[in-house]
């Protein structure tokens, strides 16, 4: 073979190479989308969105979200790959400023991750929009804990957070989810607007004002563990459980019950007969109750808990509009989510409301009814059902510490959830089926339940600061309801 025959040869070897992995649609960064195709999924997004979501114009109008939704319509690019599309969806989606409704990358995206070293080393700690190091993945780098991050690959930490609370799904107008789930997801979303990166050049602060920047290699370590914070040595652990732990001190008659998840469906009755049981042998015990970064979970154990809290019977009630879906091929429900709504939708109506179908699940005192003083810390990511519940705490009068939960206080979407998966790009969204009505009068339009005492989060794992001040209030009885109160640590 001559030498210009093996330069064309070369040469077209490159092209055909080329040619393939323009079409190779399992990239790291996802399928390459035309513009068309990116259209198409779009316009199913769109369309799915307004027909099938219970209530989404509800913190928002129709005329602004279709003005939003034409814009970035027109400005789609001639091509985008499955994370920039992603980024485009999340933003639509967030309009409707339901928590419940969100978007994830393709599972073939996901599969492709797999055994790949893809993540920052570390995750962070937000405290008033600024980002410092709370865990690595071993002890070998040159920042360390508590270290500020000034910004990554020459991106500036303020601006990776604007973008991310753009795509970020949260109840209403409250920041208080958005802000916890950023927090608590770093390291996946910077995957979700940067891509897979060969190296991270990490700018950070030292505790002593030192700037420097060092590069780091993605990894698929996991973090180290962190050290569980324990209750006071006067707190004597009861019973617990993988989901809860109830905690008493016999000295101050002061009782913990942690309950992180209300996702259980089997084990949540005889649990909470178990810990209320044990209350009323206490007579006035003062009960702490702790929903930090309790998500929701099952309305049924939520609402089983509430049993026993709640002096009258009471409601859950829960909505979905009567009208006819505009249907399409890639919008539906699993199998046990169809049954449900079958048997929801014969169950005989207590209440009537135009243009809505409504079901509603009645629950009746429990014997082991608790009638001491509840005092209940919160946060951002107490979502769903978890802010459902404390909503109806905050209804009967219990003092509130924390952070504004992430969920609404005057109810949210849920129940159950509709699955989509838009045709070209393959994106995986979530929309639920029924809006949740709460049984509080107190919440603020499309705010959470706000505490009576706000405390800040620290960046010292080594103790519970928030719990600790509230077992001070509570000791020192300094509460009076109403209380609108900032404890700084």
């Amino acid at each position: 073979m001559t030498f210009r025959r093996k330069i064309i040869f070369i040469f077209i070897l490159i092209l055909i190479q080329g040619v393939v992995y323009s079409q190779n649609t399992t990239r790291l960064n996802g399928k390459l989308l035309t513009k068309q195709q990116a259209l198409d999924d779009f316009n199913v997004l769109y369309t799915s969105l307004i027909n099938y979501h219970p209530n989404p114009f509800l913190y928002n109008t129709e005329s602004n979200i279709k003005a939003f939704y034409e814009s970035q319509k027109s400005s789609l690019p001639a091509e985008l790959d499955e994370l920039e599309f992603h980024f485009v969806c999340r933003q639509l989606i967030s309009q409707l400023k339901c928590g419940h409704t969100y978007a994830k990358p393709s599972v073939a995206w996901y599969d492709s991750l797999k055994g790949k070293n893809i993540q920052l080393p570390f995750d962070i700690k937000n405290i008033n929009g600024k980002l410092f190091i709370n865990n690595t993945v071993d002890d070998t780098f040159d920042f360390g804990i508590n270290d500020e991050i000034l910004s990554i690959n020459n991106v500036t930490t303020e601006s990776i957070l604007e973008k991310m609370s753009l795509m970020q799904e949260r109840d209403g107008f409250t920041e208080s989810f958005s802000n916890a789930l950023i927090e608590k997801r770093f390291r996946t979303y910077l995957l979700f607007l940067m891509g897979i990166q060969k190296e991270y050049v990490i700018e950070y602060k030292t505790s002593t004002g030192e700037v420097n920047k060092v590069t780091v290699q993605p990894t698929n370590k996991k973090l180290k563990d962190i050290k569980s914070v324990g209750l006071p040595a006067d707190f004597i652990r009861i019973t617990e459980n993988n989901w809860s732990t109830f905690s008493f001190d016999a000295s101050s008659n002061i009782a913990y019950l942690k309950i992180s998840s209300f996702s259980d469906r089997k084990e949540f009755k005889e649990y909470y007969k178990s810990v209320f049981k044990f209350l009323q042998e206490k007579p006035n015990t003062k009960l702490i109750i702790d929903f930090r970064d309790n998500t929701g979970g099952y309305f049924g154990n939520g609402n089983k808990f509430l049993t026993y809290l709640t002096p009258k019977k009471f409601d859950l009630s829960f909505q979905e509009p009567i009208k006819k879906k505009a249907k399409n091929d890639y919008i539906g429900l699993n199998k046990w989510s169809k049954w449900t709504k079958v048997a929801f939708s014969l169950k005989p109506s207590k209440q009537k409301v135009k243009g809505q179908s409504t079901t509603t699940l009645t629950y009746k005192p429990s014997n082991y009814l608790f009638d001491g003083k509840v005092f209940v810390i919160t946060n951002g990511i107490t979502f769903s059902q978890a802010a459902l519940v404390a909503a109806q705490l905050n209804e009967l009068g219990a003092v509130f510490f924390g952070q504004e939960t992430g969920g609404t206080e005057m109810g949210c979407n849920g129940i159950l959830n509709y699955d989509l998966i838009l045709p070209n790009s393959e994106l995986v969204v979530t929309i639920p089926v029924y809006h949740v009505k709460s049984n509080s009068n107190k919440g603020e339009f499309g705010y959470g339940v706000k505490p009576n005492y706000h405390i800040q989060p620290t960046l010292d794992n080594s103790k519970d600061y928030i719990l600790n001040e509230v077992i001070k209030v509570i000791r020192d009885e300094e509460y009076k309801l109403p209380i609108t109160r900032i404890l700084n640590p």
